[in-house]
């Protein structure tokens, strides 16, 4: 395929923007003075037209191709918008006579038509008929904008350039079936398209461009396979919105000079990558040398035998996905694994799972592919058996001693890396180092559920291999949905651990509390304290709980669903020994929620 640039004028399109949009009613004689006046201007996917601060000295049409709006924050650039083809860019500020108030970018290869202020104060001076109109239509414009909220962040990409990572190979046959799954995901209405080099009429650049147009407007998806000739491979990645990247088990994962174009040419937040191995019980290993230099949004295991890997990909791509987010709760936690128990016999997929402390623990074990079962199991091991929450030390740095409770959550998750876990996952801590909220999606499988579950003052805090100071994620969100919603588009189920109304009253009298001397008395007698009175442990992991209960219900948004399973009479926060019996009742509460709820048992099965 020849891709040489077209560099034909295109000065029709110009006029007929201008009779149609800003410059509707103007004299066709100003608009082709002003048409003629402009020249052809192209930009290569990634490179800026202007910045922010820029002087607003041109005005500028979109003929082909995308811009980015991206908006200067003290974190780096923002993007908050884009252009289409077809629309004026710059228009209100270069009419106003300030600054550019954003950076523009090329997310394509585009081409724009641009005026500057010479040339139309040129035209203005020989057609003063320009200016009301050109008022009135920049004043519509304003209005228009001002009313637009552009969420650039929902907006998922839908022409797919897709690669191979490393020495891997694309096999035709898995983007074929690929492709059949997205078609059973999406509505009717929106169809998909696999497409391949042979599949586009040869020609220049502009002419792919041209057909992207044409194909673009009436499907929903394109999946394009830009594996072969580097040429075409570059040019499918300077134009496309998402990056697929396929990954094979077993090739070297050293970047190759296609990927390399494509994370050029596509940004993080859009790049996917799928790590591929034959069978469902093959051991995942090594994920992390993948993820090096690609820096993919999200990571997908997938094995060629499992058709539910497949959909569980096609939901993401489309936006579609299930996500299950966990709350902290100590051994209420139980009832995450009833919740995982319902959700799995009314065929409620489980896509992409977050928590914090007690709801990262389970979450981490179900990630992992264990059953509800050997959850529990694992639960009653570490804190029935090995009494993992009761070891007392001196009160330096922590009331409870936390050896045990390391060496049990080590042996129970091993040196599993959360990269490589079948099922995506993250934990969520405080970081008392950067006063902020810690995500973990890399690293020891164990030491994000340590961190996550630090109760401060309880356990000491866990230092990460930065140095990074980190306690109970709770401290700062117990229901992590926010970084859920970051993460992927599609419905989510929440989690919270404490019912709507349930009341927590003690017998003991404020009176009956006993003091200092009580207390040494009982510790050297080895004496077990009768009171009815809260542990420091029930007091902190409850306000957490309630804390979750007040902050869940604003965080909430159209398609996602509270699940507040009731809890077993009388269960505190340490009464491990109440597990079993917690998780079977929040299973039939998701029973009930499914046959009583029509969006939750909507979301069934939904690529079947």
């Amino acid at each position: 395929m020849t891709l040489e640039p077209d560099h034909e004028h295109a000065d029709g399109s110009l006029r007929d923007w201008m009779q149609s949009g800003l410059f509707a009613g103007v004299d066709q004689a100003a608009i082709d003075a002003l048409s003629d006046r402009a020249h052809r201007l192209e930009l290569p996917a990634g490179n800026i037209l202007v910045r922010q601060g820029d002087p607003a000295d041109s005005l500028y049409f979109l003929e082909t191709g995308r811009l980015r709006v991206l908006i200067e924050t003290p974190t780096g650039n923002k993007a908050v918008a884009q252009i289409e083809a077809g629309e004026p860019v710059g228009e209100l500020a270069f009419f106003g006579g300030g600054t550019r108030t954003a950076t523009l970018q090329a997310s394509r290869d585009s081409v724009v038509m641009v005026l500057d202020r010479a040339s139309y104060d040129a035209v203005v001076a020989a057609y003063p008929q320009l200016v009301p109109a050109i008022l009135t239509a920049v004043t519509q414009r304003l209005a228009a904008v001002t009313a637009k909220t552009p969420p650039m962040e929902a907006r998922l990409p839908r022409v797919i350039a897709v690669v191979p990572c490393g020495s891997s190979r694309i096999d035709p046959a898995l983007l074929g079936r690929l492709t059949d799954a997205i078609r059973k995901t999406v509505p009717d209405d929106r169809q998909v398209m696999l497409v391949r080099e042979s599949d586009v009429p040869p020609g220049p650049a502009s002419a792919y461009q041209a057909w992207l147009r044409e194909h673009e407007a009436r499907r929903g998806y394109l999946l394009i396979d830009a594996s072969g000739d580097p040429e075409w491979g570059s040019l499918v990645c300077r134009n496309a919105d998402g990056l697929l990247m396929i990954a094979e088990t077993g090739a070297n994962p050293a970047m190759n000079p296609l990927e390399q174009a494509g994370c050029a040419a596509i940004e993080p937040p859009n790049r996917t990558l799928l790590v591929i191995r034959a069978e469902g019980g093959q051991p995942i290993r090594g994920t992390a040398a993948w993820l090096t230099g690609r820096d993919p949004h999200l990571h997908h295991h997938m094995a060629l035998d499992s058709e539910a890997d497949f959909r569980r990909v096609a939901r993401f791509l489309t936006g579609r996905a299930v996500g299950l987010v966990l709350a902290g709760g100590g051994a209420l936690g139980c009832a995450h694994l009833g919740i995982v128990r319902g959700l799995q016999r009314a065929g409620v997929p489980i896509d992409l799972i977050g928590g914090t402390s007690a709801g990262a623990a389970m979450g981490a074990a179900i990630a992992q592919g264990l059953s509800v079962d050997q959850t529990l199991d694992q639960m009653e091991a570490m804190f029935i058996g090995a009494k993992a929450m009761r070891r007392f030390t001196v009160p330096i740095h922590s009331l409870l001693d936390p050896a045990v409770f390391d060496a049990e959550l080590e042996a129970r998750y091993g040196n599993a890396d959360i990269a490589d876990q079948p099922i995506n996952f993250f934990a969520i801590s405080t970081n008392l180092s950067t006063n902020d909220l810690h995500v973990h999606r890399r690293g020891a499988l164990w030491h994000a559920v340590r961190a996550s579950g630090s109760l401060p003052t309880i356990l000491p805090p866990f230092i990460d291999t930065d140095g990074n100071i980190l306690v109970d994620g709770g401290v700062l969100d117990n229901v992590p949905v926010v970084t859920m919603r970051a993460l992927k588009s599609g419905p989510n189920i929440v989690v919270t651990l404490g019912e709507a109304g349930q009341v927590w009253r003690i017998k003991a009298a404020y009176q009956s509390l006993r003091r200092r001397g009580q207390l040494i008395r009982d510790l050297l007698l080895r004496r077990k304290a009768d009171s009815d009175f809260p542990s420091i442990v029930e007091i902190m992991q409850r306000s957490m709980v309630v804390a979750s209960r007040i902050a869940s219900r604003s965080m909430l948004r159209e398609g996602d669903i509270l699940l507040s399973p009731p809890i077993v009479p009388g269960m505190q926060i340490l009464d491990w020994h109440l597990g079993r019996k917690q998780a079977e009742q929040a299973a039939r509460y998701v029973e009930q929620q499914v046959a009583s709820h029509p969006e939750l048992g909507g979301l069934a099965n939904p690529s079947a």
